[in-house]
């Protein structure tokens, strides 16, 4: 149940909550985030190390060279596994998005978390069930597992909740802090989780596997010490003479809110600029799929196990730990002091850094022949992985206030697509890489890097036709490149 960028579904409550008890349900969440991310980390190293183990007993007849099998066709039929996989469990929380978000709004947020939380430990189960009885059922019957995130919309509509909440609990000033602490959260369950799993893999590859379905069943039922933040605002009950005219301008209202979404959509896709930074999320959620490949490339680049290639993912977590605390917070307070930089020049300019950062890290990792050359990229990367949060506070400086629900919307569908897509193309690059060999075994990486450097220059023209447009609200008093 990873916290990360997705926009919320719901409409923050206004209800006033008590103000001591507030940072106590913070605590809760950021403690529920923690076991849930700690069980998805830890199942990360040992998942991929079982499915290859499985995919080569049924490639490989006994006798064959496994490590020459391992190097083409198992690895390919793993990346396609998880592509896939990924792919799937988006599709419930598209599908079902905005109908749990108006159940939230009716029955209250955390019965429709609690529902997430069950839909996803099934899910979660249904995996382990499928690897653990592989002698009798086909591997690729893991993709069945998104079906039973139907029951709640999966991730996406949880960690949306879970900020709904936190929105209605906290002012606008302070739900920056809230949400950097949830953010922060998810980064040190990655940090602690997987060294923790590469060590139990050296005991048994199946206790850290195993382990994680009990953090998540853990995680869920600590939801129910959650409050309730829904509004308790009962509806009054009209008479019968009152219930006609009352249709009559509950279908106005439906009117004219599909006539007003009508209107804010034809503004946002009218404007150029945000047209640009749509294509940067669509990019940005693409391509950091390709972290789920790291792995598998760095076993086979290396020659390592996936106990070994699984340290990697805690260098990118500290990285991004450091720079979401240290790094990002004293840059921007220098731009702005120091630089006497406006808000829009200095995001636009951290925006176009990161994007070189990734795509540079990308390239590096993809090139490497060495470890050290792989962990200097992946260290680059994550520099560069606040990106998309440059690219929402300039996209949303480009729009009016009348029109924000429509432009998160929008958002949030080219996330969706870019996760959507990701998955079958990062595995038929991966596979076609490795049927070329050499250096084209990091062909994902090398795409991704291709397409950072594509979001780079949609950020460059899209703030730049942005300024030219808006040059008298004062937003670019200095020259964006």
């Amino acid at each position: 149940m990873a916290a990360s960028e997705y926009t919320p579904l719901l409409e923050p409550s206004t209800r006033p909550q008590n103000r001591s008890s507030r940072w106590r349900v913070l605590a809760l969440i950021c403690f529920v985030v923690l076991i849930q991310d700690f069980a998805e980390y830890l199942s990360q190293a040992p998942q991929t190390e079982i499915w290859l183990e499985i995919v080569t007993r049924k490639f490989c007849p006994v006798g064959q060279d496994g490590s020459e099998c391992q190097m083409d066709r198992v690895q390919r039929e793993v990346a396609l596994l998880q592509g896939w996989k990924d792919t799937l469990e988006q599709v419930p929380g598209i599908l079902f998005a905005v109908p749990y978000g108006v159940l939230a709004d009716r029955i209250g947020r955390r019965p429709v978390l609690l529902l997430c939380a069950v839909g996803f430990t099934l899910s979660d189960t249904w995996t382990k069930a499928v690897g653990w009885f592989s002698d009798q059922l086909p591997l690729r019957l893991i993709w069945l597992g998104p079906i039973a995130q139907v029951l709640g919309g999966g991730t996406q509509v949880a960690t949306s909740i879970m900020y709904v909440i936190l929105a209605d609990l906290f002012s606008d000033e302070e739900q920056i802090t809230a949400f950097l602490y949830v953010a922060a959260t998810v980064l040190v369950s990655e940090i602690l989780a997987t060294p923790l799993s590469a060590l139990l893999m050296t005991k048994n590859i199946w206790l850290p596997y195993l382990l994680s379905p009990a953090f998540n069943a853990a995680g869920g039922l600590l939801l129910f010490l959650l409050p309730e933040t829904l509004p308790q605002t009962p509806p009054s009950q009209p008479s019968s003479s009152e219930q006609a005219p009352q249709r009559q301008n509950f279908r106005g209202r439906i009117r004219a809110g599909v006539d007003e979404l009508s209107r804010s959509i034809a503004v946002i896709w009218r404007h150029r600029p945000v047209q640009l930074f749509l294509v940067v999320f669509f990019i940005a959620y693409l391509g950091m799929q390709v972290m789920k490949l790291l792995l598998l490339f760095a076993a086979d680049r290396f020659h390592w196990t996936i106990a070994q290639a699984s340290f990697l993912i805690p260098v990118r977590g500290f990285t991004r730990l450091l720079l979401l605390l240290v790094i990002l917070p004293g840059i921007s307070r220098w731009l702005i002091e120091r630089r006497r930089m406006s808000p829009f020049t200095k995001n636009t300019r951290l925006a176009l850094t990161s994007s070189a950062c990734m795509g540079v890290g990308c390239l590096l990792i993809a090139l490497s022949s060495h470890p050290a050359g792989a962990v200097l990229g992946l260290v680059v990367y994550a520099l560069g992985s606040a990106m998309h949060l440059f690219a929402r506070r300039i996209i949303t400086s480009l729009v009016d206030a009348h029109h924000m629900g429509t432009l998160y919307t929008a958002i949030a569908v080219m996330q969706g697509i870019g996760v959507l897509v990701a998955g079958p193309m990062m595995a038929t690059a991966y596979g076609w890489g490795l049927a070329q060999g050499g250096v084209w075994t990091g062909a994902p990486f090398l795409l991704v890097g291709g397409l950072y450097g594509a979001a780079g220059l949609a950020i460059l023209l899209g703030s730049w036709e942005g300024c030219k447009d808006d040059l008298e609200d004062g937003r670019c008093s200095e020259t964006i490149g």
